[in-house]
């Protein structure tokens, strides 16, 4: 589990790094950089779509896994064809918008779940969940007069979006550390309480 845990927290860092590097290019080279997003995002999908089918003949664990990655695969395929289409600025700041989004109601979630085991600063994952809905807002509905201005913010946007999730893959061990150890005190004291219970109910 232990592995498991170190490979998606190592992919997430990776991601973010990726992400923040985009947001750079994003301010000095738009046109090319939300153009090499939209073709690596088609071409990602296509060969998770190959993955999703390889993985279906080899091991047969998912049973709709050849169909998944056949639909993978398609979409991949035009989202690619589309690039051009796609980099056009109001339906990248839609798409990048909307994922901002889903992506703050997500981290909002994760941070109710850290209140609930009383994690230390959970209150921060709201706030920053807070400003990234803001953010991905904004996006959508683009209040910028000049697309030069709508480029920069919404590179800053991304930038300030990895740093934060880098700084959040940083510490969330820790979190995860508490979280199991608050867990496994509540399991215990349930394990007693039910216990007492079944003594009483022997006795009686």
């Amino acid at each position: 589990m232990k592995k498991i845990f170190k490979k998606i927290k190592f992919t997430s860092l990776i991601f973010n790094i990726i992400c923040l590097i985009f947001g750079i290019c994003l301010i000095f080279f738009p046109e090319t950089t939300k153009y090499t997003i939209i073709l690596l995002f088609g071409l990602g999908l296509a060969v998770c779509g190959i993955v999703e089918i390889i993985n279906y003949f080899i091991y047969g664990y998912e049973s709709l896994g050849f169909w998944i990655g056949c639909i993978d695969i398609l979409f991949g395929i035009i989202i690619s064809l589309s690039a051009n289409v796609l980099s056009n600025i109001a339906v990248f700041a839609f798409v990048v918008g909307t994922l901002f989004v889903f992506a703050s109601l997500n981290k909002m979630q994760k941070s109710f779940n850290y209140r609930r085991f009383n994690a230390k600063n959970w209150w921060i994952d709201t706030i920053f969940a807070f400003i990234i809905l803001i953010l991905g807002i904004m996006i959508i509905a683009n209040p910028f007069e000049s697309e030069r201005a709508f480029n920069i913010f919404l590179g800053l946007a991304i930038i300030f979006n990895s740093l934060m999730e880098i700084v959040t893959s940083i510490i969330v061990t820790t979190r995860i550390k508490k979280i199991k150890h608050n867990f496994k005190d509540l399991v215990k004291r349930e394990t007693v309480i039910d216990l007492d219970e079944d003594d009483y109910t022997i006795e009686k």
